[in-house]
C-alpha cells in the first residue's frame, strides 16, 4: 500500500459478503475488509478468531513477493513455493486450517496480495511472463497452480503495483490467474487511466476475471474518491480508510458520504495490525469498525420486517410468520440449519427475522445458484415470481410454487429442508402438528455479478434464509451406503453429531447417511467400489478417534489394474494438527467441546477408477467422499 514502508506482515483484506434475508441482519452488498499484519499466519488463535467473527467477509493476505526465479514467499520471512511446488507446510503448517477457519465465520473469501510500494515484485513478474510466458510450463503458472492446489479456500489474487506499471504483462498474469480459478482485483492509488485500461484489457479476454477494486484513500491515495476519476464500468470500486485517521464513527461517515453520492456498496480499512486484540469504546475495536463501515454502506437499513421464529413458551401480538399468530419453533428451527450442501443461518428468536416482499440485497458475487429456505402461508402459493437482479441492469426471473408450511404439495423444485413436530402459537402454546420449512435452488448467471432479489410482491410468501454458491457440476459422490458400518464418528469420549445432510466444501457437496442409521464408515481395510469415469481427485471427510492415526494408507485401483498409493495423517476428530493435505472443513458443538471433520483430496492418474482400499484401522473414520473432474 503507498508510502508504507513494507514490513514482515500480512495484509488481510474483507470482502463484504451480505447474508441477509432472516440471517444476522442484511449487509453490504460488495466487499468490506481489514489489513492485516503477520499475526495472521503465524497461527495466532485469537487473531484468528477475531477476524472469523469480526463483521469482515473478505480475508486478503498481502504480501506476496515473487522473486526473480518466480518463488513466491510472504514478506520474506514465509516460504509459499519452491520451483513449482508449495512449502508452506514446512513454515506454519497451520496455515491452510486457519484460512478455512476465518471463512467458516464472516469472511467467505479470501485473497491473496501481490506487491507494495518501492519493491520489484511487478518487475520481476514482467521479466518472467517475457521470458516464460504463461503457459503451464512456466513457472509462475506451476506457483499459483501449486498453490491453488495446497490451499484451495484461496479464491483471488489482489494487485498492488506501486511501481512497474506494464500492461502487456499484467494482462497476460492476470488471465493465467483467471484459467487458474483464480478472480483477480486490482489495488491502485494513482495512475488511474492504466488501471481503467489494464482492467478493460483483462475482462475483455477473459470476461469476469476482475470483480473488484481496492481503491487506497489513505497517505499517498489521499484525495481519491471512488466517486470522482476511478470509473472502471460494471466492475465496483470500494474505498479503503486507515484507522490511524479514522475513528470507527468517521469511517462511517466517509462510506455513508460516498454511499449516498455514488452509492459504493463496499469498502476496506487498512490496518489491523495496529488495532489486533484492542477495545474501542468497551467494544472488540475490529468488530466496532466492520459494524461501522457496514452501516455508513447503508447495510443497516435493509432489515426483516416478519416476526416468524418465537422462543416456545412466548406470547407475542405481532401476528407472527403467517399474520394470523402462529411462528416457527426457535428449539425445533435452531441456529442454522443445513441443507443443499449450504448453511443457513436464521435471525435471533423474537425479533423481525424473515422477509415477505421487497428487494433483498445478495452476496455481491459470480454464483451458478440460489438457495432459499422459505415456505407458502395461508394456503398454499403457486406459480410466484423471483427476480435475482445483476449489477449489470439484466435479471433472471423464476416462476416457483411454494407449499403452505402444513401441507406440502411436492411441488418442482421443492424440498423439505426442514420438519417440525409443531410451531409456537401468539399464546404461548404449541400447535401439535407437523410444520414444515421448504427448500428451493435457482439457477443464476455465473458470468454475471448478482446483486439482489426481488421477493414475490405477496405477504403468505416468507423466506427465513438464503445462500449463493458454486456447487461443482463436474463432482460425482460415493454411494458409501453399504460400508456404513457404524451411526456416529466415535470414541471413549462420545460421539460427533452430523452437520447437516449435506455439506458443501470448497465447492465440491458432499452427502451424508441417514442420521437415524449407520452413516460411518469404521476402515477395516474393506475395498469401496468406485464410480468408474477419469477424474482428477478424491476428495473426502472423516476424521481420527482415540488419537492421531498417522501415515495411513489408501489404495487406488484403476480399471487397468494398476494402483495409486497416498498415504495420508488424521488428526483426532478433538485435536486438529494441520498435517500436509488436511483441511478442517467443519466444527461440529457437542456437550464436551468441537469436534471436527476433516477434509482430504488424493491427486489421481488420468485414467478411469475403480476402488480405494482403507486403511485396516479402526480408529480412521470416514463420512463422505466425492469424485471430481
Amino acid at each position: 500500500m503507498k508510502q508504507i514502508k513494507r514490513k514482515p506482515a500480512l495484509m488481510l483484506l474483507a470482502s463484504a459478503l451480505a447474508f441477509a434475508c432472516a440471517g444476522a441482519h442484511a449487509q453490504s452488498t460488495g466487499y468490506t475488509g481489514i489489513f492485516g499484519g503477520g499475526p495472521m499466519y503465524k497461527h495466532v488463535a485469537s487473531n484468528i478468531s477475531e477476524i472469523e467473527n469480526s463483521g469482515f467477509t473478505e480475508v486478503v493476505v498481502w504480501s506476496v513477493e515473487v522473486g526473480s526465479t518466480g518463488n513466491l514467499n510472504f514478506n520474506g520471512e514465509f516460504p509459499l513455493t519452491s520451483n513449482g511446488a508449495y512449502v508452506g507446510n514446512n513454515t506454519w503448517p497451520s496455515f491452510a486450517a486457519d484460512l478455512v477457519t476465518m471463512k467458516q465465520g464472516t469472511p467467505k473469501r479470501i485473497t491473496f496480495s501481490i506487491g507494495s510500494s518501492n519493491v520489484g515484485d511487478w518487475q520481476d513478474i514482467k521479466a518472467l511472463v517475457n521470458a516464460q510466458g504463461t503457459g503451464s510450463n512456466s513457472i509462475l503458472y506451476k506457483d499459483f497452480q501449486a498453490l491453488k492446489q495446497a490451499l484451495p479456500s484461496v479464491d483471488a489474487i489482489d494487485f498492488d503495483d506501486e511501481n512497474s506499471y506494464d500492461a502487456a504483462s499484467t494482462v497476460a498474469f492476470a488471465v493465467m490467474l483467471g484459467n487458474l480459478g483464480y478472480h483477480v482485483e486490482v489495488d491502485p492509488y494513482t495512475n488511474a487511466s492504466y488501471w481503467t485500461s489494464v482492467v478493460s484489457q483483462i475482462n475483455s479476454q477473459r470476461p469476469g476475471t476482475v470483480d473488484g477494486v481496492h481503491l487506497q484513500t489513505y497517505a499517498g491515495g489521499s484525495g481519491n474518491s471512488p466517486c470522482s476519476g476511478w470509473n472502471f464500468g460494471s466492475v465496483p470500486v470500494y474505498p479503503g480508510v486507515w484507522d490511524a485517521d479514522d475513528t470507527p464513527p468517521q469511517a462511517q461517515s466517509a462510506m455513508s458520504s460516498w454511499h449516498s453520492q455514488c452509492g459504493i456498496t463496499g469498502a476496506f480499512l487498512w490496518l489491523y495490525d495496529d488495532i489486533a486484540g484492542k477495545t474501542y469504546n468497551g467494544q472488540n475495536e475490529t468488530a466496532a469498525y466492520a459494524s461501522a463501515i457496514n452501516a455508513g454502506l447503508g447495510s443497516s437499513t435493509a432489515q426483516p420486517a416478519v416476526y416468524g421464529i418465537y422462543s416456545d413458551g412466548t406470547s407475542f401480538t405481532t401476528g407472527g410468520l403467517d399474520g394470523d399468530g402462529y411462528a416457527y419453533s426457535a428449539k425445533l428451527l435452531g441456529n442454522s440449519q443445513s441443507w443443499n450442501g449450504n448453511t443457513f443461518t436464521f435471525g435471533a428468536a423474537n425479533t423481525a427475522n424473515a422477509y415477505s416482499s421487497g428487494t433483498v440485497n445478495l452476496t455481491q458475487g459470480q454464483y451458478s445458484e440460489l438457495s432459499l429456505l422459505a415456505t407458502g402461508l395461508n394456503g398454499n402459493q403457486a406459480s410466484q415470481t423471483f427476480t435475482v437482479n445483476y449489477t449489470d441492469g439484466t435479471s433472471t426471473v423464476i416462476s416457483q410454487s411454494l407449499s403452505d408450511w402444513f401441507t406440502p404439495q411436492n411441488y418442482a423444485g421443492e424440498s423439505k429442508a426442514v420438519t417440525m413436530a409443531y410451531r409456537d402459537s401468539s399464546s404461548g402454546t404449541a400447535d401439535n402438528r407437523t410444520f414444515y420449512l421448504y427448500g428451493y435452488a435457482f439457477p443464476i448467471d455465473s458470468t454475471k455479478t448478482v446483486k439482489s432479489v426481488l421477493l414475490p410482491s405477496n405477504r403468505n410468501v416468507a423466506v427465513l434464509s438464503y445462500a449463493v454458491s458454486n456447487p461443482a457440476t463436474n463432482a460425482v459422490s460415493v454411494n458409501l451406503a453399504s460400508s456404513f458400518n457404524q451411526r456416529a464418528i466415535s470414541s471413549g469420549n462420545g460421539t460427533a453429531p452430523l452437520p447437516g445432510s449435506s455439506l458443501e466444501f470448497n465447492d465440491v457437496l458432499y452427502r451424508f447417511g441417514e442420521a437415524n442409521a449407520a452413516h460411518v464408515v469404521s476402515a477395516a481395510g474393506q475395498t469401496i467400489s468406485l464410480p468408474v469415469g477419469q477424474f482428477s481427485t478424491l476428495q473426502w471427510l472423516g476424521a481420527a478417534v482415540d488419537g492421531h492415526q498417522t501415515s495411513q494408507t489408501f489404495t487406488v485401483t484403476y480399471t487397468d489394474g494398476t494402483k495409486s498409493i497416498f498415504t495420508q495423517s488424521v488428526s483426532d476428530r478433538s485435536n486438529p494438527q494441520s498435517y500436509a493435505g488436511e483441511l478442517q472443513a467443519a466444527r461440529l458443538p457437542q456437550r464436551n467441546g468441537n469436534s471436527y471433520l476433516y477434509h482430504y483430496t488424493f491427486h489421481l492418474n488420468p485414467k478411469p477408477v475403480q476402488s480405494i482400499q482403507l486403511p485396516d484401522n479402526a480408529h480412521v473414520q470416514i463420512m463422505a467422499m466425492t469424485l471430481v473432474q
